[in-house]
C-alpha cells in the first residue's frame, strides 16, 4: 500500500512537472485584434501563473471558416501532450450539424477547456441604410457582410430569410469582420446580421455613441440591459419547429469563448488545464484587465460544464439539424 501511494506522489509530482520551462501554444481562430483575439492575449498573460510550472504562452492566429481550419488543426495534426491549445469560434460545436463536409473532427472527443464568457450577438445597420428596423427588412433588400458563410451573421441570416421572410442579401468573402467594418463605412454594405455585442462595444464604441449604426434585432434569449427596445429574433419563432431551429445556433452564445485541447490529451494533464483555467477567469488581475479591454467575464463554463452541453446539442434530433443543413445546402446551391 505504501508503495502505491508513493508511487502515485511521483506520477503526480511528474505530471505537475510537465510544464516547468516549456511553451505552449495558444492557436486563435480569428485574426489579430477583436474579441477573440483580445481574450486570448489576456488568457496567455495569466494563465501560467495558475499552472504547475509556469510556462510561457505564445498566441497564433489561425483564421479561416469561422474556426473551422484551427479546430481541423487542432484535431488532425497538433500535439496532443498539451503544449497546443485552442481559441475558437463559438460555431464549432454545431459545425458537424451545419457544415459536415468541411468539418474533420468529433466536438465529443475534443478536450473542452472552458468558456470565458456569454456574448449575445446583435444584427445592425449603418445610419445611412434606408432600412432600419427589422420589421423593415421583410419588406426592402438590405445588403450585408460577412467573412464566410460559416460565421453566425450569414447563418442567421440565411435562417431568417427562410423562416421570416426578410430580405437579407449576403455578400461573402470578407477577410474578417474587421475587413466587413471597413466595408460599411466605405458604403460597400448596408449592414450585418451576426455581430458580437462585446466586439461591438470593444472594437467600435463610437459608432455606438455616435449612432452610426442602428441596432435592430439581438440574438439571445433576453434583452441586452443596453438594448431594451430592440426586438429578439426568438420572438419571431411562431411554432416549435422555428424555434428549435433557431435554438441551435442561438445556444452557442452560452458559450461564446470557449477553449479546447486536441483529444487524447494525458486526462491528468487536461486537468491541470482546466483547473488553471478556471482560476484564471475568476482571477480578480484577469477580470480587471478584461474590463479595462471593455469585455466581461459573464457566466464562464469550465470544462465538465462545456462538456455537457456540447453532449447534449450533439444529440440534438435528426430532424432539426438536418432542416438547418438542408436550409444552408440550398443557398449554396443557389448562391
Amino acid at each position: 500500500m505504501i508503495a502505491i501511494v508513493a508511487s502515485g506522489r511521483a506520477a503526480q509530482a511528474a505530471e505537475d512537472d510537465f510544464y516547468k520551462g516549456k511553451q505552449i501554444r495558444l492557436v486563435i481562430s480569428s485574426g489579430p485584434a477583436g474579441v477573440y483575439d483580445t481574450f486570448a492575449r489576456l488568457i496567455a498573460r495569466f494563465l501560467p501563473a495558475h499552472l504547475p510550472g509556469r510556462p510561457t504562452i505564445v498566441v497564433q492566429n489561425m483564421p479561416g471558416a469561422s474556426g473551422l481550419r484551427a479546430t481541423n488543426y487542432l484535431y488532425n495534426n497538433a500535439p496532443r501532450d498539451g503544449t497546443v491549445i485552442a481559441g475558437v469560434h463559438n460555431g464549432i460545436p454545431t459545425a458537424p450539424f451545419e457544415e459536415p463536409k468541411q468539418t474533420h473532427f468529433d466536438v465529443n472527443k475534443l478536450a473542452w477547456i472552458g468558456s470565458i464568457s456569454e456574448d449575445p450577438f446583435v444584427g445592425y445597420v449603418w445610419h445611412t441604410s434606408p432600412v432600419q428596423t427589422y420589421e423593415a427588412t421583410k419588406k426592402s433588400e438590405v445588403v450585408i457582410g460577412n467573412a464566410s458563410v460559416n460565421s453566425m451573421g450569414a447563418k442567421m441570416a440565411i435562417l431568417s430569410n427562410a423562416l421570416f421572410g426578410t430580405k437579407f442579401k449576403l455578400v461573402i468573402g470578407y477577410e474578417d469582420s474587421a475587413k466587413v467594418k471597413l466595408a460599411l463605412e466605405r458604403g460597400e454594405l448596408q449592414g450585418t446580421f451576426g455581430n458580437s455585442w462585446g466586439d461591438l462595444k470593444t472594437q467600435q464604441p463610437d459608432w455606438i455613441r455616435d449612432r452610426k449604426v442602428t441596432i435592430i434585432i439581438q440574438h439571445g434569449y433576453h434583452r441586452d440591459p443596453d438594448l431594451p427596445d430592440v426586438p429578439l429574433i426568438i420572438d419571431q419563432a411562431k411554432n416549435d419547429a422555428d424555434r428549435q431551429a433557431l435554438d441551435l445556433l442561438l445556444e452557442r452564445q452560452k458559450f461564446a469563448r470557449p477553449y479546447v485541447a486536441p483529444p487524447g490529451v494525458p486526462h491528468d494533464r487536461l486537468e491541470l488545464l482546466r483547473r488553471a483555467f478556471d482560476a484564471t477567469v475568476r482571477d480578480p488581475d484577469f477580470t480587471a484587465a478584461v474590463h479595462a479591454a471593455r469585455l466581461a467575464v459573464d457566466h464562464p463554463m469550465n470544462g465538465e460544464q462545456l462538456t455537457e452541453e456540447i453532449a447534449r446539442l450533439s444529440a440534438t434530433p435528426a430532424a432539426v439539424t438536418g432542416r438547418l443543413s438542408k436550409l444552408f445546402d440550398e443557398y449554396l446551391a443557389n448562391k
